[in-house]
């Protein structure tokens, strides 16, 4: 099934109600004072090593709405009291557009010491030293709802927090943690289950057909809730089975408040005991959020406990898929790549630990590739991967690969790059200048994003280089420390891209350590004359065009002189809507461009040169030699 990622991209933010839009700590918990948390994609996840306040940031954003507190999850104990710092107060402010007004609000939440409730959390009025504005004045009474005359309120929102490392049904939290009373006729857990068992399955039975509460000896069965047909299906598309069923029992019969599942298959039925732990974890969130109600804020905390690749896949689409029927907001903290993989950057949240402040700071654009490569991951695919700009570029460097050696094929991945080749230098050079393990992985880009020549392609390009529309490649080694305030400019010489363009993923941000940022860029120039390469082509619909040859069947040559001028681009457009007529679009243009790449004419001189440069791009000896020079 497509994936729904491209209609959630394309839902904007205005479009959800009571949406939150930022979230920022001026003192909470181990995150430097006065991190923000920018949320402007509907599905955001937040990734960062083990205690680097993910959770404390759920716990924050489930203590926004009215009727949520923080302290549901943070309190203090005489074993771990909360300690504040002199005058300081734990506080953060959230920011949102409330229905009916024509600005975004900021809500500070702070705690406040009380005798008689050590866990306090008021709305506080607005904090200038925290870069909050003032009420406005005079007060409306018609925003009674939203406010006094000193603070506003808190926001109305329903949450579904889900935290998947504690979901256990009442069979797990007994077998694990529970204790009985022994007896002569239960001596052991599983006997004791194997009793409560016989009791439980009567209790089903009678509460199919009454509604009513089934107690036994003090203990009762009180709910049988059989899953919708939707959630059947999201059960199984999730974990890759065929239930015909599923009902949630809720009971204490196992000396416990919980719950107790019973699948059902075409020629079966078994409980929670023989299921595995991720399929009640499943279950329970297929459950919670597609009854969420409409424009719920959506929390899961490590989602990706007990369930494979494939099934956190097909949960992701279950969460797309309630942000765009029911508007909700979803916000989760994870360590899965397989949640993360494809997100635009501005979903991407990174938690960094910060040195000078012993604490950790959050980056708010962060390519999947950074964040990770950042935690020590080995992302996405054991093969070579050569990143190009688009599919045709991918079927040209495809053939030249099987001129070349057919089987190198078999090692190598080519990816076409979504966004294009600035967004490929944006994301890609930081991502393998951040990548502190080497790989072979490369960038193939279109002849016209070439901006600086190597020694030995000198000869080639010397009108461009006396015309300064190229430059000679310049290594970080080579620029003097008198030229360092000018690292950014000649960067853009070099790459095309300013150097204060890019997001780095440097610890404390990027508004600090500028010592770390400058060796940060100046590695950078060398990772791009190593990993960024071009084909001889500006593009390769010139030369798709310019190679291929014609026959009596499909003469190219007439379809040439018909279209001759325009970008090469518009040619193929042009003769796309002549061949298929109105019905013509991306698909009809690439099945022509591949027509055209079928019948080229593999001894022409500019085929030739594309198929050298593809050599030199898969040639991982040659590359070596380049970088040494």
């Amino acid at each position: 099934m497509e994936s729904l990622l491209p209609r959630v991209k394309s839902r904007p933010i205005n479009s959800f109600e009571n949406y939150i839009q930022q979230i920022r700590f001026p003192f909470f918990k181990k995150l430097k004072a006065g991190t923000n948390i920018d949320l402007d994609f509907p599905f955001t996840t937040l990734v960062g090593p083990n205690g680097s306040g993910k959770s404390s940031t759920l716990q924050a954003l489930y203590g926004c709405p009215a009727s949520y507190n923080v302290a549901h999850y943070w309190f203090s104990t005489a074993i771990d009291p909360i300690e504040e710092s002199g005058s300081e107060a734990y506080r953060y402010i959230y920011k949102y557009k409330p229905r009916g007004y024509s600005q975004p609000i900021e809500i500070a939440q702070k705690r406040v010491r009380r005798l008689n409730d050590p866990d306090y959390w008021e709305t506080a009025r607005p904090m200038i030293r925290d870069g909050m504005e003032s009420m406005p004045t005079p007060f409306n009474d018609n925003l009674s709802e939203l406010r006094n005359a000193t603070r506003w309120k808190k926001m109305q929102k329903n949450v579904v927090y889900i935290d998947f490392r504690a979901e256990l049904s009442s069979f797990d939290k007994f077998f694990y943690f529970g204790s009985y009373t022994k007896s002569s006729s239960i001596n052991s857990k599983q006997a004791f289950l194997r009793k409560r068992s016989e009791v439980l399955k009567k209790h089903i039975t009678q509460l199919e057909t009454s509604n009513a509460v089934r107690t036994w000896h003090g203990r009762s069965t009180s709910k049988v809730d059989s899953l919708s047909q939707s959630e059947l299906v999201w059960v199984n598309r999730i974990l890759g089975k065929n239930y015909v069923s599923a009902k949630v029992i809720e009971h204490n019969l196992f000396n416990n408040n919980g719950y107790s599942i019973i699948f059902t298959n075409s020629d079966s039925s078994y409980s929670e005991a023989v299921a595995g732990s991720g399929e009640i974890s499943v279950v329970n969130c297929v459950v919670k959020t597609l009854r969420a109600e409409p424009s719920s804020l959506i929390l899961l905390d490590e989602p990706e406990v007990s369930l494979h690749p494939g099934a956190q896949k097909a949960l992701r689409e279950l969460l797309y898929e309630v942000i765009l029927k029911s508007g909700c907001q979803v916000v989760m903290s994870t360590h899965s790549e397989h949640f993360v993989h494809g997100l635009p950057n501005n979903a991407v949240k990174l938690f960094l630990y910060d040195e000078n402040s012993d604490s950790y700071n959050v980056i708010n654009n962060c390519t999947p590739e950074q964040a990770f490569i950042r935690l020590g991951s080995e992302v996405y695919s054991n093969k070579r991967k050569i990143y190009v700009e688009d599919i045709l570029a991918k079927a040209a460097v495809i053939e030249a690969i099987k001129e070349i050696d057919d089987e190198i094929l078999q090692s190598l991945e080519i990816v076409p790059y979504p966004g294009g080749a600035n967004t490929i230098v944006n994301n890609l050079l930081v991502h393998f200048t951040a990548s502190e393990a080497s790989n072979n992985d490369m960038v193939f880009l279109d002849g016209d994003m070439r901006r600086s020549v190597r020694t030995h392609e000198v000869d080639e390009f010397n009108q461009e280089l006396s015309s300064g529309t190229f430059v000679h490649q310049l290594m970080y080694e080579n620029i003097s420390e008198s030229d360092y305030s000018s690292i950014d400019a000649i960067i853009q010489a070099q790459t095309g891209k300013c150097g204060s363009s890019f997001t780095l993923p440097l610890n404390g941000g990027n508004a600090e350590n500028s010592a770390q940022r400058l060796a940060f860029k100046l590695r950078m120039l060398n990772v791009y004359h190593e990993k960024f390469h071009f084909m001889s082509a500006y593009t390769p619909e010139e030369l798709v065009w310019e190679v291929a040859t014609g026959n009596e069947l499909f003469n190219i040559s007439a379809m040439k002189d018909r279209f001759f001028d325009g970008s090469y681009k518009d040619r193929f457009r042009k003769l796309s809507a002549e061949e298929y007529g109105d019905s013509t679009g991306a698909a009809e243009i690439f099945e022509l461009q591949k027509r055209f790449l079928a019948r080229r004419d593999s001894n022409s001189p500019q085929w030739q040169k594309f198929k050298e440069s593809v050599r030199l791009v898969i040639s991982a000896e040659y590359l070596t030699l380049q970088v040494a020079r």
